[in-house]
């Protein structure tokens, strides 16, 4: 279904939708790979004329239907790197303006953190500082383990590529980060799963290096980069872009139907200690009392959905930081060191110490394989031990 102009604004559809300009695109590089795009429309009710309209809105099971016929006709051909070359600034509407003005580095990629969503529904973006990197994690909510390779490919080739074009050329060499055979030093991508043979085909196109077979998946920045000014740097046209897009994204999260994943969306992003139960019924103007209902529609609860970011957040800072572990219990909030080692074994059958010395994640992480842990769904997580501030 396609919801052009006005007409969108009767649907109270919260983040299920993907502006239809993304669908558009991605049937033309299909057309440019030598494919009968028009295949990608069957059953579903819309075609491509219905695309042409600048806002465009799809349902997002619709994307994925389309996305998935996609990669079966070209996704051997590397259709991820063609479709982020495609992807340019400017059809990302106010969130590009928003990082293609923003005065700095860092605030063009909080700008993407924070409003992600609004244009990939399916996608979230976390950070974690770890010693002189910044570590940019992506992840998914919906069940697709066949697309999720090919998502978040596609989002990070898509982040390199906007990155090399709008940061400023002259001040990336003064701070000594100029290309190094061809590649932005400093920076890479780790994604998980084999090297893809269409890799090599890409590999000297792309201004950063892609390590596969990676137990995350990662953007990693030099954190001296996060200072370097945007090519249009415009603090108060920036400004303005982000206030566009946070009053998107706070009318999107009132009218989203699935309150749990919104819920869990807004955490991701929100530094520790996280929020009260009350405090972020607030957020999403309902009250504590409706809060808690509509997330046992869901069958889980506030403390689970909390308690499932803290787990993700832990693993991350044990992983690639040098935090000691009651460095990394009182950033999540956990006043006693005693509560966050007992949920912690919890979660991976490891104490926090035997976890960073083992390395890769044991299966029995919160239900995850280590081949889907990725897939970052909620795992319906037990709570141990009294976490403060949340019920």
């Amino acid at each position: 279904m396609v919801i052009p102009g006005a007409e969108k604004e009767l649907h109270v559809l919260g983040l299920s939708l993907l502006p239809g300009v993304y669908m558009r695109v991605l049937a033309q590089t299909v057309r440019q790979l030598g494919h009968n795009d028009l295949s990608l429309y069957e059953g579903l009710t819309f075609g491509p004329e219905d695309l042409k309209a600048n806002d465009s809105r799809v349902f997002v099971t619709d994307a994925m239907i389309m996305a998935e016929r996609a990669l079966k006709l070209a996704g051997n051909e590397g259709l991820s790197f063609m479709l982020a070359r495609e992807l340019r600034v400017t059809i990302h509407g106010t969130l590009g303006f928003a990082a293609l003005t923003s005065p700095t580095f860092a605030g063009a990629l909080d700008s993407v953190r924070r409003y992600l969503q609004l244009r990939a529904p399916f996608l979230s973006m976390s950070w974690t500082e770890a010693d002189d990197h910044v570590l940019v994690k992506l992840c998914t909510d919906f069940d697709v383990p066949s697309l999720y390779p090919f998502l978040v490919e596609t989002v990070s080739a898509t982040l390199i590529l906007l990155t090399e074009q709008l940061l400023d050329g002259g001040d990336v060499e003064k701070r000594g980060f100029s290309l190094d055979n061809g590649k932005l030093s400093g920076v890479s991508v780790r994604l998980g799963g084999a090297e893809p043979a269409y890799y090599r085909q890409f590999a000297d196109q792309l201004p950063v290096r892609f390590e596969y077979d990676q137990p995350d998946a990662l953007l990693v920045f030099p954190k001296a980069l996060l200072d370097v000014p945007m090519r249009l740097a415009d603090a108060e046209a920036s400004l303005m872009a982000r206030e566009e897009c946070e009053f998107e994204l706070q009318k999107a999260l009132k009218e989203q139907d699935d309150l749990a994943m919104a819920v869990r969306n807004m955490l991701r992003m929100m530094p520790g200690p996280l929020p009260s139960l009350e405090a972020m019924a607030e957020r999403f103007c309902v009250s504590s009392r409706t809060l808690k209902r509509r997330l046992a529609d869901k069958e889980t609860n506030y403390r689970e959905i909390v308690e499932w970011v803290l787990k993700d957040r832990a693993i991350q800072l044990l992983r690639y930081t040098n935090q000691s572990v009651s460095e990394i219990a009182y950033q999540l909030g956990y006043a006693d060191l005693s509560n966050f080692s007992r949920a912690f074994r919890k979660w991976t059958g490891k104490s926090a110490s035997e976890f960073r010395e083992g390395g890769p994640d044991p299966v029995s992480e919160v239900g995850h394989s280590p081949a889907r842990h990725l897939n970052c769904r909620p795992c319906g997580i037990k709570v141990l031990a009294p976490y403060k501030g949340h019920e």
